[in-house]
């Protein structure tokens, strides 16, 4: 039957438009209250990281700089949920310097331990320890990829392993990559992945996954992938060239291993260095040397900036990281004046 009602109309109209409105917002906005802070390395630290081993104790991973040919890389182990940090164990290689630590928990519960290794325009890899002590102690495991004739270039590295188990039981490994530059066509930089099915022993060739198209002079980098909430995986790069704070991106994967090629769908308010993970709630995080925290509900679709970061520190080469500490709480762990700290915050979703 038809309405011909006119005011019935309108009232539709409005209906409609006001549905349409609705539909274009974010449900709730979620905000973080920012709590305590603790002090993880206050040693001329820098470049913190953080897993938590299956008892529930945490380990952090920080890189110290003796000065010299050497830099070097320290674990310190939490027993009270990341509240207070003692130094467990260190790892160095003579005359070479260590930096970008990962920690990685396998099913298991060894802890692997990776990191970029280099001679400044003599050698550059990407180093795999693993230890069966929960970081006690640390054994060479192997070389994820290596550069041993960059012929004096010092853009010529590998830098920033990030782990991730996928969900058929396989490691991933992602990296910024500058092997590729003196190809025709040249890549200045990519993100390349690499894949082991013995826990790290041994790995697979490296896949291009993040490129500039036909080559050029922008760099995407320093990746970090992580598990979308409901399946899939979501990765974070940065792409330097063009602008000297290096617009941040996404690209999502179904399988982890399958990407889109091109640079992602940028986001707002990340520059430089970003990183991203999924709590158990559904809610994800990320953050960035812009040092704001965006949220996502949609596992990552759209992307909103929280009014008040963990770290008002603006742009700067932080080096930051966001952790679930537990059910509605997170940190966000960052390089301040030569010190490794966490903020954490409690949020509600809704």
């Amino acid at each position: 039957m038809t309405d011909l009602n006119p005011l019935t109309k309108g009232a539709s109209r409005a209906l409609i438009a006001a549905s349409l409105l609705l539909s274009a917002l974010p449900a709730l906005a979620i905000e973080v209250t920012w709590t305590d802070t603790v002090t993880v390395d206050a040693e001329n630290a820098g470049w913190g990281r953080l897993a938590r081993l299956p008892d529930g104790r945490w380990l952090a991973v920080t890189t110290h700089y003796p000065g010299g040919d050497t830099t070097t890389l320290q674990v310190s182990a939490s027993a009270d949920n990341a509240r207070t940090w003692k130094p467990l164990s260190k790892l160095s290689e003579p005359k070479r310097k260590l930096d970008n630590g990962e920690l990685f928990v396998l099913p298991d519960g060894r802890v692997l331990l990776g990191m970029r290794s280099l001679i400044d325009g003599v050698s550059y890899r990407l180093n795999v320890y693993a230890s069966d002590d929960q970081g006690a102690s640390w054994t060479f495991l192997s070389t994820m990829t290596r550069n041993e004739k960059p012929a004096g270039r010092k853009d010529r590295g590998v830098w920033e392993p990030v782990f991730t188990q996928l969900d058929d039981g396989s490691l991933s490994v992602v990296y910024a990559d500058e092997t590729r530059a003196d190809e025709t066509p040249s890549y200045n930089q990519v993100v390349s992945q690499q894949i082991s099915t013995d826990g790290g022993r041994t790995w697979g060739k490296p896949a291009t996954i993040a490129r500039q198209p036909g080559g050029g002079l922008l760099r995407p980098g320093m990746p970090v992938m992580t598990h979308r909430p409901g399946g899939g995986y979501l990765m974070v790069l940065e792409t330097c060239g063009e602008d000297p704070q290096c617009p941040v991106s996404y690209k999502t994967s179904a399988d982890g291993r399958t990407w889109a090629d091109g640079l992602g769908t940028p986001v707002a308010d990340q520059r430089c260095g970003p990183h991203v993970m999924a709590t158990q709630s559904g809610t994800m995080f990320m953050t960035s040397c812009f040092n704001e925290v965006s949220w996502s509900q949609d596992k990552g679709a759209t992307w909103h900036t929280l009014n008040t970061p963990a770290w008002p520190l603006g742009f700067k080469h932080s080096w930051p990281a966001v952790v679930e500490f537990g059910p509605q709480e997170i940190g966000v762990i960052n390089v301040v004046d030569g010190t490794v700290k966490i903020r954490f915050g409690t949020y509600r979703s809704p």
